[in-house]
């Protein structure tokens, strides 16, 4: 089963956190908040497992549920499939207000040699009913919420490349980096809209885009980048009124924070896509 139907709101705190979306609403249920780390979880080849904390920092105790979904980028939109190659434990818990949970992902087989395979977390938090007194204690209107935790696992010959062993394998591997073309179109309603092909063999987490390497400002206004999974190919609206002077260029920078620092990457004009 595929669904694309996850609305996500991310605020990050340092190495820690706060991921949420608002799924139910009702007078009568306790609602927790979650402070989440590490925010970036991976599991490379050697390593079997990877563990994820949850502390509720809010007032009342919650239930949660965690599932992880195969996550793949398909006719340009993030595609989430159910899978059974990562194993979350426990897949049901109650975590009490002010205390921490370790959630634990397990492989139950290993990545393709040479691939990083992409999924995603989500923990919802189940409802649970509140006393009478508690009750009216409570405000009016209590969210449940979701959260959703990007995972990355790997297979021999690649890695996350946030240790230097990691990064030592992905030296000897030239597809084991995000490897960026780009070109943009109009729609059918008028709006530009610039496409980002990923050949390399690792992700790229965009946050913005520079028309110069050194260029200590990122174009295109205040357009919403992200994650171009490997050998994935996905589209970002931009304003119309950069579409003319974009495609005269031949080359862009894309700015990626998904390493163990920010970088800049060149993108290269698809011309046959134009």
């Amino acid at each position: 089963m595929f669904f694309n139907t996850l609305t996500l709101k991310n605020t990050l705190q340092g190495s820690s956190v706060f991921l949420s979306a608002v799924l139910i609403a009702s007078p009568v249920f306790a609602q927790a908040t979650f402070l989440i780390w590490p925010i970036y979880p991976k599991i490379e080849s050697q390593e079997k497992a990877t563990a994820i904390w949850l502390q509720n920092t809010g007032k009342s105790d919650a239930m949660i549920q965690v599932r992880v979904f195969e996550w793949t980028q398909e006719l340009y939109k993030d595609q989430y499939a159910e899978q059974n190659k990562i194993i979350p434990s426990p897949p049901v818990a109650k975590i009490k207000a002010g205390e921490k949970h370790m959630l634990r992902l397990t492989k139950a087989e290993n990545a393709t040699d040479g691939k990083e395979q992409a999924y995603r977390i989500i923990v919802d938090e189940l409802p649970i009913k509140l006393s009478e007194d508690e009750a009216k204690a409570a405000s009016k209107v209590n969210f449940q919420m979701r959260y959703s935790i990007p995972l990355f696992v790997y297979g021999k010959e690649i890695g996350s490349g946030l240790n230097e062993l990691s990064q030592k394998l992905n030296e000897k591997n030239p597809s084991a980096k995000p490897i960026l073309t780009w070109w943009v179109n109009k729609n059918p309603q008028g709006k530009a809209e610039l496409f980002i092909k990923n050949s390399g063999q690792k992700f790229t987490r965009l946050s913005g885009i520079k028309l110069k390497p050194e260029a200590t400002q990122v174009a295109f206004d205040n357009a919403s980048f992200g994650y171009v999974l490997a050998q994935s190919t996905m589209k970002f609206e931009i304003d119309i009124k950069h579409f003319d002077s974009i495609k005269q260029r031949h080359v862009l920078y894309a700015v990626d924070s998904s390493g163990s620092k920010s970088q800049v990457i060149e993108m290269k004009l698809d011309e046959a896509r134009q």
